[in-house]
């Protein structure tokens, strides 16, 4: 198991990412009182040779074949310490409460640890872009195609937050029929452009120049298969990924992608994932999916 520790002897870098960090556990810890919500299942699954966490929430009552919904943490979970909670957990768990039929399977990203202290295999990164490469993109959709052999479900779903909406976005062009519907919030789509935003942000912090062999969403849009329904969203107050990178993305999806939703949400920021706006949001999708047929 390969692990990256972060070491950043730029006095400017280290203060930046210290404040992005507080900002982010400061959100976390006031979604959740008694800690992490029990999970139906723990999994470790394999994907291009790295085993990675998935924990598993299931609706109350689920038929033989579920819309199964797979969600993607952002770049700073864990990134320092061990988390008091992991927020995509908790994600899971209450959209398995507000949404029928569905599972839920919260992938812990290659590098990454939870609130228990264990780490799914891989390289994190250090959160500036470099932790969505092909090999973590195709161990991803390693991990969905074996989760769709357990549950068969009707439909499957992938979403995620920020780094993970990065992901996602890519996975939707490189591997097109993995999926049938995605959900992306918060989304630095424009890879490049969002590194480029993110230096000049943190008073041309040189860590963001640093080479990286990351996909970008935005370039693999047109390899995103027509049928896909796919929703975009993004808070309107969102300094960290701006709302021009979704609005981007969402326009060059249009081009051929049928299904294709943008929601900006008045006065919310960055970290939008436990928010109202984005239960509603997959309902609708998952709601969207299955007025479409059964694939």
């Amino acid at each position: 198991m390969t692990h990256l520790r972060f070491r950043c002897r730029n006095p400017a870098a280290a203060t930046a990412l210290a404040t992005l960090l507080s900002a982010f556990t400061s959100w976390v810890s006031a979604q959740t009182v008694a800690g992490d919500p029990p999970a139906a299942e723990t999994l470790w699954l394999e994907g291009n040779k790295l085993k990675l966490k998935t924990t598993v929430y299931e609706s109350p009552r689920l038929s033989s074949h579920p819309v199964l919904v797979v969600v993607l943490h952002g770049d700073l979970l864990g990134l320092r310490a061990v988390p008091t909670t992991t927020y995509h957990y908790v994600f899971a768990d209450q959209a398995t409460r507000k949404i029928e039929d569905i599972v839920v399977a919260a992938v812990l990203r290659p590098g990454y640890r939870d609130h228990s202290g264990e780490r799914s295999d891989g390289v994190q990164g250090l959160a500036i872009g470099d932790n969505y490469t092909p090999e973590v993109v195709d161990a991803v959709a390693a991990v969905i195609e074996q989760l769709k052999a357990k549950f068969r479900p009707s439909h499957t779903v992938l979403m995620g937050h920020s780094g993970g909406a990065a992901i996602t976005g890519n996975l939707l062009g490189r591997l097109p029929s993995a999926v049938d519907g995605a959900l992306l919030a918060s989304c630095p789509c424009d890879v490049g452009a969002w590194r480029k935003y993110m230096m000049h942000k943190q008073s041309n912090n040189p860590l963001w120049s640093a080479p990286v062999r990351a996909l970008s969403p935005q370039e693999l849009a047109s390899q995103v298969s027509p049928a896909a329904h796919v929703t975009v969203l993004v808070g309107a107050e969102d300094d960290v990924a701006p709302p021009s990178m979704s609005s981007n993305y969402s326009a060059a999806l249009k081009k051929q992608v049928n299904h294709v939703t943008l929601t900006i949400a008045p006065g919310l920021g960055h970290e939008i994932l436990l928010e109202p706006v984005t239960y509603e949001a997959l309902q609708n999708l998952v709601q969207s999916l299955r007025q479409s047929g059964r694939r």
